[in-house]
């Protein structure tokens, strides 16, 4: 039975957390033991919210020193290089590590057991830890990234903005595309009918950042509000996560006179029932800025594909590659909030129209979105003579 080690040196990614990126970690993990290979998970951060089909599994935590500035990034490459050592102690048929800043576990395992090795890239993280916190040692963190990337025999990129920024570095990586997907057994599909006669729910989930576009739901709910006649057509929201902007949401919410439910961070196994309360769902992403590429690989819309929920985005980044414009979903320009209203207002008078995009939406999940598909594209990326015996 192949044995893989799965490695994640990021302290900001709890491997049983409530966050996007501790679901990707689970579900990578299950989609290997699905295809036979027994896991064990070599990490920073363990977590806490372990959910009960994991329960089992092997899990190695070395947390790095708490150190400021330079110090806690020479923290975390030494957990790493421990982390690493553990791999070597116990073996393993394959090496697959979650990219993170200052972390060369990768290329030291791979060299030294002359396995195959996966690198999964899920964002540009030295832009965006320059960007939205502190990087210090850029050179390091380059020299780390194009080490692992070079050493890797497959580097899989959630996006094509992020096969870019890797080929950029090391031009003679092997990258494939491989966004992301959803565990369709996980999420079940929305029963039909509304959830509650007086008002319709429009459901987000994820983080509380600024690059969600979360206001622009709470503008967009309260126009379309305004704009109709019908109490039982009206809107309210249900916000499924935390994070820094939640008192101004709360603040802004109270202000347009928008109803919202603040479910907070939960853990992802809550995630399927707080959907089945709503009657839609929605990722309002803000337009690009001037020389960005949107580079995410929303994990959000895929969920509520699952959910067969009737789904309003932001055509932006990857999203029309995913959504279908009235078949799967509505796609709207990002930023523009009167178009985001006509489309609730839209969805609120036609029940029929709800369930219909709901159910195809449910379709293409099951169909065209699996981890294990996912799994499966990065797998048959390894190069000849590198392939591994699955089941």
């Amino acid at each position: 039975m192949m044995r893989v080690a799965y490695l994640c040196a990021d302290p900001g990614v709890p491997v049983f957390g409530t966050k996007g990126s501790s679901v990707h970690v689970q579900e990578i993990v299950r989609a290997w033991q699905g295809a036979g290979a027994t896991v064990t998970v070599y990490c920073t951060r363990r977590g806490t919210d372990c959910p009960a089909d994991l329960a089992g599994l092997d899990v190695v935590e070395i947390r790095p020193d708490s150190a400021p500035g330079p110090d806690r990034e020479r923290a975390v490459e030494d957990a790493a290089l421990a982390l690493a050592d553990e791999v070597l102690r116990h073996g393993c048929g394959l090496i697959y590590e979650r990219y993170s800043l200052f972390s060369p576990a990768l290329s030291v395992v791979a060299s030294i057991l002359n396995v195959p090795a996966v690198l999964e890239v899920n964002a540009p993280l030295i832009e965006e830890q320059q960007r939205y916190r502190q990087l210090l040692d850029v050179k390091k963190a380059e020299t780390i990234l194009r080490r692992n990337a070079r050493t890797a025999d497959v580097v899989a990129c959630v996006s094509q903005p992020v096969v870019r920024w890797v080929r950029d570095r090391a031009p003679t990586a092997r990258t494939v595309l491989a966004p992301n997907g959803v565990n369709v057994e996980r999420i079940t599909a929305r029963r039909p009918g509304r959830r509650n006669p007086d008002h319709l729910t429009v459901a987000f989930v994820g983080t509380l950042k600024p690059w969600h576009g979360v206001p622009a739901l709470l503008y967009a709910v309260a126009l379309a509000n305004a704009q109709t006649a019908e109490k039982d057509q009206r809107w309210s929201v249900k916000i499924i996560g935390d994070g820094p902007g939640r008192a101004d949401l709360e603040r802004l919410a109270a202000t347009l006179g928008v109803e919202t439910d603040f479910a907070g961070a939960v853990p992802p196994a809550a995630v399927p029932g707080l959907l089945q309360e709503c009657d839609a769902a929605a990722a309002p992403y803000p337009p690009e800025a001037d020389g960005e590429d949107d580079y995410f690989s929303p994990l959000k819309v895929y969920e509520y594909m699952a959910a067969a929920m009737p789904i309003i985005a932001s055509a932006e980044g990857q999203i029309p590659s995913i959504v279908e414009d009235g078949r799967t979903g509505i796609l709207v320009p990002p930023g523009e909030l009167e178009s985001l209203a006509a489309a609730l207002t839209s969805l609120a008078g036609d029940p029929a129209l709800r369930e219909r995009l709901g159910a195809e939406a449910r379709h293409d999940a099951v169909e065209r979105f699996s981890w294990n598909g996912v799994l499966g594209r990065i797998i048959a990326a390894l190069p000849p003579g590198r392939k591994v015996a699955l089941r």
